[in-house]
């Protein structure tokens, strides 16, 4: 057997909204892509190597590309701009942040700042940039030795040069960057080229790069993109006078209400998209409960010892009977007395949940609110707490489920265009819309038990997709534990739970430094005029 790794997604329901959904509703805007200025900075470093009289091979760019990427980014974190704020994300910042702190008055190349050959560029930004048709990809087996500028790249790059060509920076020490450089120097550049300066008023960038996000991109990307960003500045203009977290944009989305005063309303010209994300939203309730599941098997049986010894799957189905306790959940939940026990039928489950929220069984969505005495997004804080008692992971992530299931198998949403979005990952993973299908035929042909209902998901949802990931990602051995017959032999390692990355930030982040409205994370977020058009008409 090869050797165990960490690895990630082990039942590869992240995968489905990281690769699939999300790059639906957000193409070229990933986790990482935060800043738009890096497409200009790093345009203007491609064209400037193509300018110069250098040997066109990828060792030849590196070496151009890393001294000129590390002093943006010591510079960066030196910028004194009353624009800059709280600047994520800055590439390399794990090492050019500590220098940045040292009072020196010149700085010189460090040139294991960051691992990657080409940065955040390597990292991050190209696969982007080339989405946005701001580079042609360049290397073995591509018709370019190194990435090529295309001409909306060298545009950027024109517009960014213009913008430093002034600096003593660029002037003097740009062509020798191995060079000490003086602090003042590396100050006066970044006054004119830092990524927060894309905000001021008539940046040379700005015009081709808001172009860009609204314009560019493959197929409908950029129809959906600018749909996202819609979506967002309506979000924004309903929730202006508040700081709105990655958290709080999710109970947005499946709540249109936070715990506390935020509340929001898609109007008429976004609700399809907003459909789509509400919809994305529902799926990573739907994984969390999954995986929370699948790491609840992983931990009872480290704590049985079956790292030493394989154990008898009887034992866990014994343990989660004993677990299943409705009783303990709802007192715990500090909700009205509960009687159900394992062994009774499935739907007075779903009859008990529906009942706590509201008599009118069709209403069921719109009754289930964040204040609801239970609700996703609480049944997730709760086992997100790693004090919380093991009821909590079985019988309240069941109930998860099941509101799941109350809300969604018989909406409306499934003759919707924005259905799409549940029905993605069913090819090779898990789908939202699978699972309600299945358990709708399941609880119909059998009229199962609580207790066989969460048998059911275990084996077909949890320690089957488990093997079948795991088995996927040979050589790289992932799994956690391996079924022989009617025994389960675990892995002792490290896993963790949670959410995948909505990338409001990286959205907020770009709407924001585009000019169309304030930070998100800050209250005054104003929609600016710009904002309010691309809102209202749907373009520029």
């Amino acid at each position: 057997m090869y050797g165990s790794k960490k690895g990630r997604d082990h039942l590869g329901l992240g995968s489905v909204s990281s690769d699939r959904i999300l790059p639906s509703v957000s193409p070229s805007i990933n986790v990482q892509t935060i800043h738009p200025r890096y497409h200009s900075f790093y345009a203007f470093l491609l064209d400037e190597f193509w300018k110069r009289n250098l040997s066109r091979t990828q060792k030849s760019w590196e070496d151009f590309f890393r001294p000129r990427d590390f002093f943006y980014s010591l510079a960066i974190h030196l910028c004194e701009a009353v624009e800059h704020g709280e600047m994520r994300s800055i590439v390399g910042a794990q090492t050019t942040g500590a220098l940045a702190g040292q009072d020196q008055t010149s700085f010189s190349y460090v040139s294991d700042y960051i691992d990657n050959p080409f940065g955040g560029y390597g990292l991050y930004y190209r696969t982007v940039m080339a989405e946005l048709g701001i580079i042609y990809p360049g290397g073995r087996g591509l018709p370019y030795p190194v990435d090529v500028p295309s001409e909306e790249g060298k545009k950027l790059a024109d517009a960014f040069r213009t913008t430093v060509k002034d600096t003593r920076y660029y002037r003097n020490y740009f062509d020798s960057a191995h060079s000490k450089i003086p602090v003042e120097v590396i100050r006066g550049y970044i006054q004119k080229a830092c990524l927060c300066q894309l905000k001021v008023e008539k940046a040379e960038d700005h015009d081709l790069l808001l172009d860009t996000f609204l314009h560019r991109g493959r197929g409908n990307e950029a129809e959906a993109r600018r749909a996202t960003f819609r979506m967002f500045l309506d979000m924004a203009d309903q929730t202006s006078q508040y700081a709105v977290s990655e958290d709080e944009f999710r109970q947005l989305l499946y709540f249109r209400r936070t715990r506390g005063r935020i509340r929001y309303s898609p109007s008429i010209e976004v609700h399809g998209t907003y459909l789509r994300w509400r919809l994305y939203q529902a799926r990573e309730y739907y994984a969390f409960a999954l995986n929370g599941l699948w790491t609840y098997l992983c931990e009872w049986g480290i704590d049985q010892e079956g790292d030493y010894r394989p154990l008898p799957i009887r034992d866990f189905w014994e343990h989660l009977n004993q677990t299943l306790d409705f009783r303990s959940l709802a007192k715990h939940l500090e909700m009205p007395p509960c009687k159900l026990e394992p062994d009774k039928p499935f739907i007075e489950l779903l009859s008990w949940l529906r009942g706590t929220v509201t008599t009118k069984p069709a209403k069921f969505d719109e009754a289930c609110s964040i204040t609801s005495p239970i609700n996703e997004h609480r049944l997730y804080e709760e086992a997100m707490n790693t004090s919380n008692p093991p009821f909590v992971m079985t019988a309240g992530l069941l109930a998860m489920l099941g509101l799941i299931v109350l809300r969604f198998q018989d909406s409306p949403l499934q003759n919707s265009p924005a259905w799409e979005v549940a029905r993605m990952g069913a090819e090779v993973r898990l789908s939202l819309d699978s699972f309600l299908r299945t358990l709708d035929r399941f609880i119909k042909a059998m009229r199962p038990t609580i207790f066989e209902v969460a048998r059911w998901i275990y084996e077909n949802h949890v320690i089957l997709q488990h093997e079948l990931v795991a088995t996927s990602k040979l050589p790289e051995n992932t799994f956690r534990f391996q079924r022989d017959g009617d025994y389960l032999q675990f892995f002792n390692l490290e896993n963790t739970l949670g959410f995948t990355n909505s990338r409001f930030d990286a959205i907020s982040a770009t709407i924001h430094e585009l000019g169309l409205c304030g930070d998100l994370h800050e209250p005054g977020h104003a929609v600016t005029p710009a904002g309010k058009r691309l809102l209202e008409m749907g373009d520029l």
